[in-house]
C-alpha cells in the first residue's frame, strides 16, 4: 500500500489531522516525483547521447543522491521502462494541480511557491533538481525559462507576461524599461491584505496561494488600488540563497501581516502611477511625450521635477518618504503630462535665480539636484534628450559658448554677458557696460548689476564690442579729421557727429568720447561728395572763412553738406575736413541774404517814432513782444521785434507825439485839449501817453 504524504506544514491551520481533512491538497509524492526523475533522466540520456554533457549530468547526479533519501526512489528504478509505457499524467498538469499560475504574477514568484510546496526550503534546490536555474527565471534566461515551460508542459508564450528580463542593469517588465533604482527585487514588497485574500479565495494548495505581482516589483507603483493601501517593503534583508525567493521570504513576513493590515493607512494613488499602470498595459496615457521617452527616464524625471517644485531645487531625497515621493511624482507629471513646454517652462523660472543673484551661473547652482542627478549620478543615454532640453534652455538663457560644458560640450552662443563679451573681444568690461546702457540696449538701472548679468543676443553684444574695441578717441578722431578738439566738439553738438556709446557727460552713464572709423569715414566721404572743382588760390579752408565773416566753424560745415555751394575743392595736401576749400565772397553773399527782416529798436525809434527810451519801456511794460535773432553780419543775437508784431501795435495804438505833429499843437495843448474831450491814454511808458487809435481817428481828419 503506498504512503500518501502531507505536503502542508505542521503549522498550517487549514490543515486537519483527519483522513477526510487530509483529502484536499494531497498528491502522490512518490508517483509524482518518479515521473520528475524520469523525466529528468530521459533528458540527461538525450543530452549524453548528442554529445552534449554542458553540465546537466553532475547537476542530474547530484540532483538523483539528494531524491533517494527524500523520494524513496532513484531512476535506475525505472531505466527498464518504456517511454509510452509511463502512465502518469503530464508535469504541467501535475503542478498546475498543485498550484495554477496566476495572471499578472512572475514567474521567479510562480517557481517559488511550487519549490516550497513540494517541501523545498528554497527555490534554487528545486530548479537545480529539474534542471534550470532559479536565477535564470529571475533575469529572464531565455534558456532557463524554456527548461522551466518544458518542465510545466507549457509554451515560453504562456509564461512571458510574467517573464522579467533583466540585461545589463536594466529589466524589462511587461515590455517597459526600469533602471535599477526603479525596481525592487532584493527585498520583498507587497499587499498585505492581497496576500490574506489569496490564501482566502485562490485555487491550489493551502499556504502557498499568495503570489507575487509583477507590479510589486515596480517603485513607482507604491499603493494597492484594490484595497487603498500603500505597499510594504520587508525589512527583512534575506540570505543570497532566498533573495527573489517569494515564499520563502513571504513566511518570514507571514507573523507580522495581520500587524501591517492593522497599521496600513489609506493612500491616495498619485497620478504617476496611474500613467505607469496605463503604460504597462498598453494603453492611452495621455502623455504623448512622455511615451517618446524610455519608461524609466519619463518615471524618474516626474519625480525628481516634482520633488523640485514641493522642496525646492536643493532637495535631499533622504529626506523624503515613500508618501511624499508619490505626492512629488504626482506633481512632476502633472507639469510635464502637457509635453516638453512644461519641462522648459520649469527650466526658465529656475533660471530666475541666475538673473537677481550674485552667484555663478552653474548648473548645480541653478538646477540643483536635477542637475546633479543628469551630470554625475548617471551617464545613460537614454537621459540624453533631457540634456538635451536643459542644455537648450540653458543656452538661451545664460552666456555660454563653445568651449563651455553644460550636461555636455556647448557648440553654439545665443547669448553674451557684458563680462564674456570683453573677455572675448578684449574690451575693457566698464567701458563695455557703460556702452549697453547708454545705447538703450538695457534698462539704465542694469548699471548697478553686476557685468555677468547683463545679457544679450550675442550677435548685438558682438557688433558692439568689435565696434567699441575698433574706435577711436578724441586725438585720433582730431587726426583722422583734421581739425581740433574745439571743432571736433562742435561738430558733436550740431549733430553732425555722433561719439559712440554716449556723449560724454550728457549720456545717461558719463564715457569718454570715442568714435567710430566708418562714421567717421562716412562724414569725410560727403564732403568730397559736394567738391565742384579744382583747388584755386582764390579759396580758403572752412576754419579761415568762418574767422573772417564771424561764424561758427559747425555752420559752415552744414552749408557745405547741403551741396549748394557753386565753388568747392579739394586739397590733397591736406588732411580731413582741413582739405576743403570754399570761396569767402560766395559765402558773404549768403550771408547777406540770411538776414533777418525783425525791427531792432533803432528802427522802431525812426518808425513809431518814439525815443529810444520809450521803446524800451513799451518792451518792458509788454506791450510790445520781443524775439531774439542772430546778426547776420557780426552774428551776435539782438532783441528784435517782429513786424506783424509792430504792424498790429500801430494799428492798435498812437502815441501824444504822433498827435501832435499831425495837429500841429504842443504836446501840452493837445493833452488838454483830449482830456477835455473826455479821452483817457490806454497806457503810458516811458511818460509818453498812448491813445486807441480808433478813438481818436475822427478828431484828426487827415490821418
Amino acid at each position: 500500500m503506498r504512503r500518501r504524504i502531507w505536503f502542508g506544514r505542521p503549522d498550517d491551520p487549514g490543515s486537519g489531522r483527519g483522513r477526510d481533512s487530509r483529502r484536499e491538497g494531497v498528491c502522490d509524492c512518490r508517483r509524482l516525483h518518479e515521473d520528475l526523475c524520469l523525466l529528468f533522466w530521459m533528458q540527461a540520456e538525450k543530452e549524453r547521447v548528442q554529445g552534449g554533457q554542458l553540465g546537466g549530468t553532475r547537476a542530474l547526479d547530484r540532483a538523483a543522491a539528494r531524491r533517494r533519501q527524500g523520494l524513496g526512489g532513484s531512476p535506475s528504478e525505472i531505466q527498464g521502462q518504456e517511454r509510452n509505457e509511463v502512465r502518469s499524467a503530464p508535469a504541467m498538469n501535475r503542478l498546475a494541480e498543485l498550484l495554477p499560475f496566476n495572471a499578472g504574477e512572475t514567474i521567479a514568484s510562480y517557481c517559488s511557491r511550487l519549490a516550497a510546496a513540494c517541501g523545498y526550503r528554497h527555490a534554487r534546490s528545486f530548479g537545480a533538481d529539474l534542471g534550470f536555474r532559479f536565477q535564470g527565471l529571475v533575469v529572464g534566461d531565455e534558456a532557463d525559462v524554456q527548461t522551466f515551460a518544458g518542465v510545466l508542459g507549457t509554451s515560453v508564450a504562456s509564461l512571458s507576461p510574467g517573464t522579467v528580463v533583466t540585461r545589463n542593469r536594466m529589466t524589462t517588465v511587461l515590455g517597459q524599461q526600469l533602471s535599477k533604482t526603479l525596481v525592487e527585487r532584493q527585498r520583498l514588497r507587497f499587499c498585505p491584505f492581497c496576500v490574506q485574500e489569496d490564501e482566502k479565495h485562490l485555487e491550489g494548495r493551502r499556504g502557498f496561494r499568495a503570489y507575487g505581482r509583477v507590479l510589486w516589483l515596480v517603485t513607482p507603483i507604491r499603493m494597492c488600488k484594490r484595497h487603498g493601501v500603500g505597499l510594504v517593503t520587508s525589512g527583512h534583508n534575506p540570505a543570497s540563497a532566498f533573495v527573489h525567493d517569494f515564499a520563502a521570504n513571504l513566511s518570514v513576513e507571514k507573523k507580522n501581516v495581520q500587524e501591517l493590515r492593522s497599521d496600513a493607512a489609506p493612500w491616495e494613488s498619485d497620478n504617476l502611477q496611474n500613467y505607469a499602470e496605463a503604460r504597462f498595459a498598453g494603453l492611452n496615457t495621455g502623455a504623448a511625450w512622455l511615451d517618446t521617452l524610455p519608461f524609466y527616464v519619463a518615471v524618474r524625471l516626474c519625480e525628481m521635477v516634482g520633488a523640485a517644485e514641493r522642496h525646492g531645487v536643493r532637495f535631499r531625497m533622504a529626506t523624503i518618504d515613500q508618501r511624499e515621493w508619490s505626492a512629488c511624482a504626482g506633481t512632476g507629471y502633472d507639469l510635464l503630462r502637457g509635453g516638453e513646454i512644461g519641462l522648459r517652462e520649469l527650466l526658465a523660472t529656475q533660471l530666475q535665480r541666475f538673473h537677481h543673484g550674485k552667484g555663478p551661473p552653474g548648473g548645480r547652482a541653478l538646477f540643483g539636484r536635477i542637475y546633479e542627478w543628469l551630470a554625475h549620478e548617471t551617464d545613460d543615454e537614454g537621459y540624453e534628450p533631457i540634456r538635451k532640453i536643459m542644455r537648450d534652455v540653458a543656452i538661451s538663457n545664460l552666456p555660454l559658448g563653445p568651449g563651455d560644458e553644460f550636461l555636455g560640450p556647448v557648440t553654439e552662443r545665443r547669448l553674451h554677458s557684458v563680462w564674456s563679451a570683453s573677455a572675448e573681444f578684449g574690451m575693457h568690461v566698464k567701458r563695455l557696460q557703460k556702452l549697453v546702457v547708454n545705447g538703450d540696449l538695457v534698462p539704465v538701472e542694469d548699471h548697478a548689476r553686476t557685468p555677468d548679468r547683463i545679457l544679450l543676443p550675442a550677435d548685438i553684444m558682438e557688433r558692439l564690442a568689435v565696434e567699441a574695441r575698433e574706435s577711436l578717441d578724441i586725438h585720433e578722431a582730431q587726426n583722422h579729421l583734421g581739425i581740433n578738439e574745439r571743432q571736433l566738439a562742435a561738430l558733436v553738438k550740431r549733430g553732425i557727429l555722433t561719439p559712440h556709446g554716449g556723449n560724454c557727460f550728457d549720456a545717461q552713464v558719463p564715457v569718454y568720447r570715442r568714435f567710430i572709423r566708418s562714421d567717421l569715414d562716412a562724414f569725410l566721404g560727403s564732403l568730397q561728395a559736394v567738391v565742384t572743382c579744382d583747388d584755386d588760390t582764390r579759396l580758403s579752408d572752412i576754419g579761415a572763412v568762418s574767422r573772417k565773416f564771424n561764424r561758427a566753424f559747425e555752420e559752415i560745415v552744414e552749408l557745405v553738406l547741403t551741396g549748394e555751394l557753386k565753388t568747392v575743392a579739394w586739397a590733397v595736401d591736406n588732411i580731413g575736413a582741413a582739405a576743403v576749400r570754399i570761396d569767402p565772397e560766395e559765402i558773404k553773399e549768403r550771408l547777406l541774404r540770411e538776414g533777418h527782416d525783425c525791427f531792432t529798436f533803432r528802427d522802431l525809434e525812426k518808425m513809431i517814432p518814439v525815443s529810444y527810451r520809450v521803446i524800451q519801456a513799451l518792451v518792458g511794460d509788454g506791450h510790445l513782444a520781443t524775439v531774439s535773432r542772430r546778426s547776420p553780419v557780426k552774428r551776435t543775437w539782438h532783441t528784435v521785434v517782429k513786424p506783424d508784431v509792430f504792424s498790429a501795435f500801430r494799428r492798435e495804438f498812437v502815441p501824444l507825439s504822433n498827435l501832435s505833429v499831425i495837429r500841429g499843437w504842443s504836446s501840452r495843448k493837445l493833452r488838454l485839449h483830449l482830456d477835455q474831450a473826455g479821452f483817457e491814454p490806454a497806457f503810458t511808458s516811458g511818460n509818453m501817453p498812448f491813445y486807441r487809435r480808433p478813438e481818436v481817428l475822427h478828431l484828426f481828419p487827415s490821418e
